[in-house]
C-alpha cells in the first residue's frame, strides 16, 4: 500500500477513500474506532499498519488499554488517545461504514474498488498498478 500511496495517491492521480469494515465483533469495532482516534493525532496509517501487523504476528486482544499502549509506542499522546478510545464517539461511524461496505456485497477484508472493478483480498503491488493504469488510460 505504501508504494501505491507514493506513486498514485500523493501525486494526485488517484483519490483514495478508506472505509472501515469491522465485521469481527466488538474487538474489530474498537480497533477501527481507535484508528480514528489515531487520525486525530495524524497517525491513522501508522496506527492502522501497526495494529494489522500485530494481529498477524501476535493476535493481541485489542482492549482499549492495549490499543492505547500501541498508540503510545507510536509516539501518540496516551491520555488523549485513551480518552478518545473510551468515548465511543466513532462507534456509529464505524457501524455505518461497515454496513455500507457490506451492502455492496463485500464479504471480507481487505477489499478494493477501482472505478467499480472489485479486487478481493491482499494483492501484489503489480496487480493494483496494472488496474490503476488501465483506469487512468480509460479516463
Amino acid at each position: 500500500m505504501s508504494r501505491l500511496r507514493e506513486e498514485f495517491i500523493k501525486t494526485g492521480q488517484v483519490r483514495f477513500v478508506y472505509k472501515h469494515f469491522a465485521v469481527l465483533g466488538p474487538e474489530s469495532v474498537r480497533a477501527a474506532a481507535a484508528s480514528e482516534c489515531a487520525a486525530e493525532q495524524d497517525k491513522f496509517w501508522e496506527f492502522h499498519d501497526f495494529v494489522f501487523a500485530d494481529q498477524l504476528a501476535n493476535r493481541t486482544v485489542l482492549t482499549n488499554d492495549q490499543l492505547t499502549a500501541m498508540a503510545v509506542t507510536l509516539g501518540m499522546d496516551g491520555q488523549s488517545f485513551a480518552e478518545c478510545a473510551g468515548s465511543n464517539r466513532y462507534t456509529a461511524q464505524i457501524r455505518q461504514e461497515s454496513f455500507s461496505v457490506q451492502s455492496l456485497g463485500v464479504r471480507g477484508t481487505p477489499g478494493f474498488a477501482i472505478n467499480g472493478v472489485y479486487v478481493a483480498g491482499a494483492q501484489p503491488y503489480n496487480v493494483f498498478r496494472r488496474l490503476i493504469n488501465e483506469q487512468l488510460v480509460n479516463q
